[in-house]
């Protein structure tokens, strides 16, 4: 495992002591708002090991197999530790020191009127942190929404879900842009990611048509002018409106709307969302490849012609590290 990782703890580089230890070290890069993930599992044969405090900080660097060059994975963390045996070993987890527990305080507010941008600003102001948002975004007007008991996480959530948008943190910003913008935290665009077929050490594709039960999205909402209850239906990536719910096979939103603008929004996300969830392709590559990261474009060659069709996008991408070897392991989606 030599030369194949570096890691501090609170500063201080602690790559030999735990080289020396190492069992496993397994690191997971995941889209959107959950928080990467870091484990390590180490040898405590000599009962020579400290527990470790909760709330330290593991920045970790993983290095290309062919190069030697160190690729930063971020900060950690740890929040969970513990000890077993026989054989006695110590188990960290830690996850991504971006996801500051003030993002998940609950607390209430009420946003009128407000652009998009203004509220994800309020919001990265609150915790230290550095807005990169997409300016057709930022622009998005939101008519109303009400923030009551919930965290400034989870709004976010709920406003990017209902936009199609997608939300996450990394390096210290707070990232909102459409589902698809291949742009990397620093704000970069994300080069696409190339896999043959020789590049894989075993793979699994699947399709499910999430489309074939509904032809259109239908979402509702309260319209004060008539103070009647109307609808807008979403079909082939155009809204009408309508008076009356659509026929069987609309697939119909539970929850209302506040507004006609809001109704499109949703139902054009949830349309979309479909969409995008017809494949799915997971493959474990034979050389590790720690520059692979979420979000990330992909393409596939000398699989099959039904899989090397699709635009994929990288939605997970797992670095495992032990005594059997060095792998990445990826979860890629793709739509129609």
């Amino acid at each position: 495992m030599t030369n194949l990782f570096k890691l501090t703890i609170e500063g201080i580089d602690r790559t030999a002591q735990v080289e020396k230890r190492l069992i496993s070290l397994s690191m997971t890069d995941k889209r959107g708002t959950e928080a990467d993930e870091l484990s390590l599992t180490l040898s405590d044969h000599d009962a020579a090991l400290p527990l470790p405090t909760n709330g330290n900080e593991i920045r970790l660097w993983l290095a290309m197999p062919d190069t030697g060059d160190m690729i930063d994975k971020g900060t950690f963390t740890i929040d969970q530790a513990e000890h077993s045996g026989t054989p006695d070993q110590l188990q960290i987890r830690a996850k991504s020191a971006d996801f500051k527990s003030s993002l998940k305080v609950k607390r209430s507010d009420s946003y009128h009127q407000h652009k998009l941008g203004e509220i994800a600003s309020s919001v990265a102001k609150r915790h230290d942190l550095v807005l990169a948002i997409d300016a057709t975004v930022a622009a998005t007007m939101i008519d109303h929404i009400d923030q009551h008991r919930e965290s400034d996480i989870n709004l976010l959530t709920r406003l990017c879900e209902d936009h199609d948008l997608m939300c996450t943190i990394k390096a210290g910003r707070l990232i909102i842009k459409p589902i698809g913008n291949a742009r990397s935290p620093s704000g970069a665009t994300l080069g696409t990611v190339t896999i043959t077929r020789q590049s894989g050490d075993s793979h699994r594709y699947s399709r499910a048509d999430r489309t074939s039960d509904y032809d259109e999205t239908t979402a509702s909402y309260h319209d004060d002018k008539s103070g009647k209850t109307k609808h807008i239906s979403v079909k082939d990536g155009k809204s009408k409106p309508l008076d009356a719910l659509p026929n069987d096979k609309s697939h119909v939103l539970t929850k209302p709307a506040k507004s006609k603008s809001e109704a499109v929004s949703k139902a054009k996300a949830s349309a979309n969302k479909k969409a995008r969830q017809v494949a799915s392709f997971d493959l474990t590559l034979a050389v590790a490849r720690p520059d692979i990261i979420a979000d990330s474009p992909a393409t596939v060659k000398g699989f099959r012609p039904y899989i090397d069709e699709h635009q994929w996008t990288v939605v997970e991408v797992t670095h495992d590290l032990s005594g059997s070897g060095y792998s990445t392991g990826i979860k890629c989606e793709a739509g129609l």
